[in-house]
Order: C-alpha cells, then sequence, then structure tokens
C-alpha cells in the first residue's frame, strides 16, 4: 500500500477523530514518522486505541505500518527534492562568482549547525569503540567512497586495523563475512542511502559488532541499525554540501582518537617525520 492509495480511499466517510488521525499523517509525514504513538496520540488530543483503529480503517496493521509507509514516502520526495533543488540551482543563476559565494556559504553555515546539534560524548565513544575493536570497517559506497578512504587513511595514524569498503558486491562482500563481536563497522549515508549499505549495518548487528552511522537526516534507514550515530546537518541546496560535514565528522574522531593515545600518535608522527627525512620525500 501507499500513500496515494490511503488518500483514495474515501476519509471522509471515517469518523471525526479517525479522520483527525489520517489526514495529519499525510499533511505531516515528517512530523509523525519521529513520534511515538502515545506522542502522537496525545498531540491529537485522541486515545491510542483511536489511533490504532484509524490505521485499520484505511487497511493498515497498526500505527507502526503507518510510520513505514510514510518514512518511504518522505525519504523519496527527500531524494527527488535533492536533484529536484540542484536542477533549480544551476538552472536560476546566471553569475558564477555568486553561486561560488553561496556554495561557501552554506558549508559555513551547515558546519554551524553541526557543531550546535552534535554529541561530542557520541564522537568519544566513536573514537573508543574504533580503538578498542579487533577490526573497524568503514563502508562507504558511490561518491561516499571518498569519505571512507579519508578515514581509513587519516585514522590510520592512530591505530592499523582500519579497512574502507568502497565498492560494491565483491569487496564488501567479503569484509562483511569477517564482521564479528569485536569489531566496529562504519556506515556513511548522506542523502540516499544505498541499500547494501544498510545490508551492511544490519549484517554487522547480527553479528554483534558495533555500528556506526554516519548519515544527514533523522529519517536515515541507517538509524535504526545503528549503536552511534552522528548527524550531519544539511541545507541540501547543493548535491555534495554533506560532504563537507562528513570529512568534519572524520576529522573530530580522529583527533578523539589521537587525543586518547597520545603518545602513541605521538611516536608515531616522529616516526613518519623521521623517515621523510630520511628519504628526502617533501622539497625543502
Amino acid at each position: 500500500m501507499s500513500t496515494q492509495q490511503i488518500k483514495d480511499i474515501c476519509i471522509s466517510q471515517l469518523s471525526r477523530k479517525r479522520k483527525l488521525v489520517i489526514q495529519f499523517a499525510l499533511d505531516f509525514p515528517d512530523k509523525v514518522v519521529l513520534m511515538r504513538m502515545e506522542e502522537f496520540a496525545d498531540h491529537l488530543g485522541v486515545n491510542p486505541a483511536t489511533v490504532v483503529k484509524a490505521c485499520k480503517a484505511v487497511g493498515l496493521n497498526g500505527f507502526f505500518e503507518l510510520k513505514e509507509l510514510l518514512k518511504q514516502e518522505v525519504q523519496l520526495t527527500r531524494v527527488d527534492s535533492v536533484f529536484t533543488g540542484m536542477i533549480r540551482e544551476v538552472r536560476s543563476q546566471n553569475n558564477p562568482q555568486k553561486v561560488a559565494q553561496d556554495a561557501i556559504l552554506g558549508d559555513i553555515m551547515m558546519l554551524q549547525k553541526t557543531y550546535e546539534a552534535i554529541s561530542f560524548d557520541v564522537i568519544e565513544k566513536i573514537a573508543r569503540a574504533i580503538i578498542g575493536s579487533n577490526h573497524t570497517y568503514i563502508v562507504g559506497l558511490g561518491h561516499l567512497g571518498l569519505v571512507a578512504n579519508y578515514m581509513e587513511r587519516i585514522c590510520r595514524s592512530a591505530v592499523s586495523h582500519i579497512h574502507a569498503s568502497t565498492e560494491y558486491h565483491g569487496e564488501l562482500f567479503l569484509n562483511m563475512e569477517h564482521f564479528c563481536e569485536r569489531d566496529v563497522v562504519v556506515g556513511i549515508c548522506l542523502d540516499k542511502c544505498q541499500n547494501q549499505t544498510i545490508d551492511a549495518l544490519r549484517f554487522a548487528k547480527d553479528r554483534n559488532a558495533t555500528t556506526v552511522a554516519i548519515v544527514d537526516s533523522d529519517l536515515s534507514p541507517l538509524m535504526g541499525e545503528s549503536d552511534l550515530s552522528i548527524l550531519i546537518n544539511s541545507s541540501h541546496s547543493f548535491y555534495f554540501g554533506g560532504m563537507v560535514g562528513a570529512y568534519s565528522v572524520v576529522n573530530a574522531i580522529f583527533y578523539s582518537m589521537a587525543n586518547i593515545l597520545k603518545e602513541e600518535t605521538v611516536n608515531r608522527f616522529k616516526f613518519f617525520r623521521d623517515m621523510s627525512e630520511k628519504e628526502n620525500v617533501y622539497k625543502h
């Protein structure tokens, strides 16, 4: 069933309170998907039983099924709005300098809002989980492979047991076979969420690994599969806007790790510096 099919049902024939429940859900799906049934019922001033009966009156089993339906609708609308907004942005501007200014200002605002909302306690928990893991696997598919590779590269300055999975199918499947209880699996999803990233985190959770989500929406399917999550605030005015936030979050995780492993990290950087000088890597 889809929300359109619910709309096609003659809602006007429902009782007043049941109509209120269904109409509000259709009008404000982004709000309803974040509510518990008790909160939803209280917000509308109805009994939770009325919510259940309203859902069944339109062919659903209950509030949970309604939320799942609305979540799909919101996610599809959101994905479509990303591309629609990008097309509109490109078509509406005839000033390359203005677009460049807007892009940088948008990133600054996004980082500021992310900073204000982020839980640095969660950042530390992620850092300690990675340090204490047997292996940490970072799943970033498609263009998000850039973030996954960056996280692997920078975090290897603190620990060596970290691996980026950036290719669909083979590489990811081989890494999934190794997931176990003492591992950490990080899933990165921005704008759209690839099914294989969702499946990888779900598989990791089934194997009792610690799962981490780096996302830019409360509605991301990864939220339900993660033990720890970081939400990047992204306006989606520019398609790749969330990437800047993802790199910044990765930096924050690394610096937290480096602080926890202060002596080891300092020694590694000293070794890197000495080897670079010995091998004459950089031009002075």
